[in-house]
Parts: structure tokens; sequence; C-alpha cells
């Protein structure tokens, strides 16, 4: 017995530290930013390769907040965006997946199906027609032409995941709500929403580090910098700042994951939660 809990043991062990270093491996490259952000350039261009910073220098951060005077811009754009898209995101899929898993009704299966190719389609292929199609209605160079597409790409994932999550409800709570009197709208936004927040949380990951970080759409729909994003603008701050530094290139990258960062870890607990019963009971 001992000699199978001690096998047991080391198996565990042996994993945790496999994962471990593949963890540290996919953060070198953040870490290796987040350094250089804090290093002067006289460290950064030294011949001698430094991992760590001598002392901690902001000067690079400072220089961004003066100097830059468009990120604010940037950021503003990428803040309103990613928060307007995923609000109705959720909305639209929290709707449509909740109609999907619980009711019966002509063309359900066809619309599912529908969805599901949609998925496996790349996003990219609907960008010609949405420029011909926002151009004629005059939303390019318009925020709000950035969110209605940025909806329509990241929603049939998310009705996806939804369904799933509302399938794992049984049927009884939405038939005990009836009996004590709940409608329809009551049962679904105080009964089930607050079972499927694992789902919600999901989609509001996904959907945000999407839109957030998405260059293909705003770089196309978005021509000047009233309505760009940061994700595009970053590469523009570079003609503002006459040139590239890496410092202040490496601030700009942090200070651009910031929003993601707090996104995810608020929400991490449920991500995972969400994402498989999204895919194993849809």
């Amino acid at each position: 017995m001992n000699h199978v809990i001690n096998k047991k043991n080391i198996t565990n062990l042996v994993i945790s530290l496999v994962l471990i270093l593949i963890a540290f491996t996919w953060m070198i490259p953040f870490i290796w930013t987040l350094l250089t952000s804090l290093k002067d350039d006289s460290e950064i261009y030294t011949n001698v390769l430094r991992v760590f910073p001598s002392k901690l220098y902001f000067g690079h951060y400072v220089s961004i907040f003066t100097k830059l005077g468009n990120f604010f811009k940037y950021f503003r754009n990428s803040v309103v965006v990613s928060f307007w898209s995923v609000l109705f995101n959720v909305l639209f899929a929290a709707t449509l997946g909740y109609s999907f898993a619980k009711f019966k009704y002509y063309g359900r299966n066809l619309f599912l199906g529908f969805i599901l190719i949609i998925i496996t389609l790349p996003y990219v292929i609907y960008l010609i027609p949405i420029y011909i199609m926002q151009s004629r209605m005059g939303l390019v160079d318009s925020v709000i032409g950035l969110i209605l597409p940025y909806i329509a790409t990241n929603l049939p994932m998310s009705v996806f995941i939804m369904r799933g999550q509302f399938n794992g409800v049984p049927n009884e709570m939405m038939e005990a709500a009836r009996i004590d009197g709940a409608g329809q709208w009551q049962t679904f936004s105080r009964v089930m929403l607050p079972i499927v927040k694992p789902g919600i949380a999901t989609v509001i990951i996904m959907t945000f580090i999407t839109v957030w970080g998405e260059f293909t759409y705003a770089r196309t729909l978005c021509v000047t910098a009233k309505s760009q994003t940061l994700a595009v603008g970053i590469t523009f701050l570079r003609d503002e700042a006459a040139s590239w530094q890496y410092g202040t290139l490496t601030a700009t990258i942090i200070l651009s994951l910031i929003p993601v960062m707090i996104i995810f870890l608020s929400m991490q607990k449920y991500f995972v939660k969400g994402i498989m019963a999204g895919a194993v009971k849809g």
C-alpha cells in the first residue's frame, strides 16, 4: 500500500515539475519584456548581457505618459471597443445558448449546424464583405464599426459554450422556478444565469482577449488615430516617438497587457470549468 502511495506521489511530483517548467518557458518572453522596461538605455544596449536591472528605472513609463500623447487615445479606444463587444456578446450568447439548450422549436438544429460551420471558418474571410458593407453605411473609421464585427465574429463560439453550460443545468430547476411563480425572464435571469457563471466568465475572458489584441480588423476598418485601438496604435507610436527604443517599446507592451491580466486573474477560477463544460456538454 505504501509502495503504491509513494509511486503516486512521485508521479504527481514529476507532472507538477514538468508543468512548472512549461509555464516558466511560456513566461520567459513576458519576464524579459518586463525586466527590459525597467532598465535604462545604457543597460539595454550594453555589450554585457544583464537579465536583471542594476536599479529600477521608470523613465520609459514616464516617457509614454509625457511624450506619446496618442497612447491614451488608443488605450481609451481599446477599452471602449472591448467593453461593448464583451457586454453585447455575453448578452446575446447567454440568451441564444439558453434558447438552444432549453427550448425545442422548428429549425433549432439547423441554426446550431450553421453556428458550427461558422466556427470552422477563419474570421478573416468576412473582412472584405464587412468593409464593403461598412463603407456603404459610413461606418468605416468609427468605433462602432469595430464593435459590430467583433460581436459577430465572437458570437458563434460564445453561443456554443453557453449552450453547453445550460445543458448541464437540470430542467427540474426551471420547472421548480415556474411552480414558484417565476416567469420566463425571471427564471432565466435569477435562476439560470447565476448557475452558469463559469460559462459567462469564460465568454468574457475569451472575447476580451480576442478583441483587445485583434489587429487585422482594427487596421483595415480604422485608418486614423481617432478610432484606432492599442494593438494597431503601438505601430504608429513608433512614428510619434521618431524611433522605437527598446525601453519605450517594452514599457508600452507591459501597459497594454495589464487589462488582460486583470480580467484573466479575476476570473481564472471559472475559466477552466466553464470551457470544459461548454466543450463536453455542448
